[in-house]
């Protein structure tokens, strides 16, 4: 029995249940209908035929392996995925500050809705262009606010109306929910129609929230113009993006929000409520997707376009049956039935029919709001093969013919499990040592918690300009990790044939390598205490640089207090060598630390200062022009600690300057 907790009576039935409107996904409830079905070829939801990119998967064993992944992170996410995801923004024109503007989250739909229910409420309205995506209706319905829909311009290939947008606006309206690219048309709306769209929504103050989770998979030389890309609306201006489509990653559930601080604070308190914090082991996924995730984009990109105009090709065998647009992005086509198909304006029941009679699953058009009747989605980012079983199947559905003998498709066969011994560790370690000893490179190593992979990337851009530099694309924190990472070497556990490969050539790049390098860049993972001797007994680093250290986890202070520890012993082996060392001066810790060591430099987000209008790097006395963007405390940390390293290792002036107005050109 449910009480009234003021009353201690029980509670009418009115009081509890889902709002009103809140069902379960179309989308959805027609895969779950398909899953009854045997045999059946699934054009429904929109999941990527292909597996999580391999090295993604190794990095997340590697810090399962580690144990960090067991706690939470701090409720935005962990630092390292913030920064990275910043410098990714900022590629495209977009300027989010990692600490206070960006926020990981369980997906792009927990991101909507967290975002609706920070920013509106009952009575309230929000605009959603119509076709649009099914899921975003129980979002805005789940804050008591209520969905308005604004057709898109079906003849201008489902651009946006702004007129439309215009005339839907009441005294209600408080914000406008777009995806772009669109789900389910596949439209990318044009810079001309957004720019409108915005001018409206600063009339009226509107919020503007923006789904951008197909952004990669664009097949036009038009890229999507993100509202956040335009400098006087980026203050309404909620960005969305997803890893789930561009690094084949639904099943991580990962995803994030850039907003400016004072709504992103908001937005974060619903999240904290709702998730306490995206799960650790996706975050480290998504580093990772940054990380090595391009060249599988690219590779997505290219067979999700050869696969649209494979079913656009079947659609033109189906004349009689569909007219569409055609899609420009995303992974799906959204054809309209004509009217003299049977059941042609009831898309719900076309769609049932199609399951029960043919074996294939779609979704009605009905789902993606009014003016998505009459029409069905069909997600083409399945296999070739079952777009073609599919549209076999349809092709005699509409001919009036039986497709009764459905195929089931076999279940991939689970790859081999393998794991190194102890004895090959350290065969490893005895390898990279000897590879050390030849090569004789300098070893620049950087430790801490908050940056190290923004420093290191700043790092190894200045010295590449003079020096045959290597980094680790990484972050390695085992004792088979920093190895691999001297030695240049990846292995899949899981693949005996891959160890061997490894090992093999292990043992030619420590005994035989003709490639020397000059300068070698790592970073220093501590985890448990005994890791940075571990390290130690490893490598010899000329050049120490301790970023801050401040807890990735929340309620983490004991391990805060073993990495301080680790870190003093970093210290104090640098100063035996006599290596230099760089530590942050807005550490407390480290301030504290460095007075036991003489030799130490500070660095500091006081020694960039504005003067006038131009930025302005101030080095022991040395005052150098800072033109280059810079987003965050990691991007001013690693410029400083980039221009300290060039001075030891004796770059000149000119090409210091040029670094740092972000025109310095790489020879090597």
């Amino acid at each position: 029995m449910a009480f009234n907790l003021r009353t201690l009576r029980p509670a009418p039935a009115a009081a509890f249940g889902p709002r009103p409107g809140v069902e379960l996904s179309p989308i959805k409830d027609i895969e779950l209908r398909a899953s009854r079905i045997p045999g059946v070829v699934s054009l429904a939801q929109g999941i990527p035929s292909f597996d999580t990119p391999e090295p993604i998967i190794r990095f997340v064993q590697q810090k399962i392996a580690e144990g960090a992944c067991s706690k939470y992170s701090v409720a935005p996410g962990l630092p390292e995925l913030r920064e990275l995801i910043s410098e990714t923004l900022l590629r495209d024109g977009m300027h989010y500050d990692p600490d206070g503007e960006i926020l990981v989250t369980c997906g792009a739909i927990e991101a909507v809705t967290a975002t609706l229910l920070a920013s509106v409420g009952p009575g309230d309205e929000v605009l959603l262009a119509s076709p649009t995506y099914a899921s975003y209706l129980p979002a805005v319905r789940l804050t008591g606010a209520e969905p308005r829909f604004v057709a898109l311009n079906e003849d201008a290939n489902f651009d946006l109306d702004p007129d439309a947008i215009a005339a839907a606006v009441t005294r209600h309206t408080r914000a406008i929910l777009l995806c772009n690219p669109n789900n389910p048309t596949g439209t990318v709306f044009s810079a001309a129609q957004m720019a409108r769209m915005l001018a409206i929504a600063a009339r009226h103050d509107l919020l503007v929230i923006t789904d951008e989770v197909y952004k990669d998979f664009v097949y036009t030389d038009a890229a999507p113009a993100n509202p956040a890309t335009f400098p006087e609306h980026r203050d309404r201006v909620v960005s969305i993006w997803s890893f789930s489509k561009a690094y084949a990653m639904t099943g991580w559930r990962v995803g994030f929000v850039a907003a400016p601080r004072s709504r992103l604070a908001a937005i974060l308190r619903v999240h904290d409520a709702m998730v306490t914090c995206a799960p650790v082991v996706s975050q480290y996924a998504a580093i990772a997707a940054l990380q090595l995730g391009a060249p599988f984009i690219a590779q997505f990109r290219r067979e999700f376009r050869a696969r649209r105009d494979r079913i656009i090709e079947r659609l033109d065998q189906l004349p009689h049956v569909f007219d569409y647009q055609r899609p420009n992005a995303s992974y799906f086509v959204f054809p309209r039935v004509k009217d003299t198909v049977p059941l042609a304006r009831d898309s719900h029941r076309l769609a049932l029919d199609i399951l029960e009679r043919a074996g294939v699953a779609v979704v009605p058009g009905v789902a993606f709001g009014p003016t998505g009747e009459a029409h069905l989605r069909l997600c083409y980012a399945r296999t070739p093969e079952d777009i073609d079983t599919a549209c076999n199947r349809l092709a005699d559905y509409f001919a009036g013919r039986s497709s009764a003998t459905h195929v089931v498709l076999p279940a991939p066969p689970r790859p081999p499990r393998s794991r190194l011994r102890q004895a090959g560790v350290t065969v490893l370690q005895a390898l990279a040592r000897t590879y050390l000893a030849r090569q004789r490179p300098r070893v620049v190593v950087i430790a801490g918690s908050r940056g190290k992979t923004v420093m290191k990337r700043l790092v190894t851009e200045l010295l590449r300009s003079r020096y045959r530099t290597r980094a680790n694309p990484l972050s390695y924190n085992t004792e088979v990790g920093l190895p691999l990472a001297v030695l240049d070497v990846d292995i899949d556990v899981r693949r005996p044939a891959s160890v061997l490969a490894a090992y093999a050539r292990s043992l030619w790049t420590a005994l035989a390598s003709r490639a020397p390098v000059d300068v070698l860049v790592l970073e220093l993972g501590v985890r448990n205490a005994g890791d940075m001797a571990s390290h130690l007994r490893i490598v010899r680093p000329d050049i120490a640089v301790v970023a801050g250290l401040a807890p990735s986890f929340s309620e983490e202070q004991q391990a805060l207090a073993v990495l301080r520890a680790e870190i003093a012993e970093l210290c104090q082996a640098v100063r035996r060598s006599g290596g230099r060392l760089l530590l942050c001066g807005d550490d407390p810790s480290l301030v504290a630390l460095a007075q036991d060591l003489p030799d130490a430099a500070l660095f500091a987000k006081a020694h960039i200062q504005s003067a006038g209008a131009q930025r302005v790097l101030d080095v022991d006395g040395a005052r150098y022009p800072v033109q280059r963007d810079v987003v965050g405390d990691s991007s001013i940390y690693g410029l400083e600690v980039a221009v300290r390293i060039g001075r030891i290792l004796d770059l000149d002036e000119a090409t210091l300057t040029h670094f740092l107005t972000g025109k310095l050109t790489d020879d090597r």
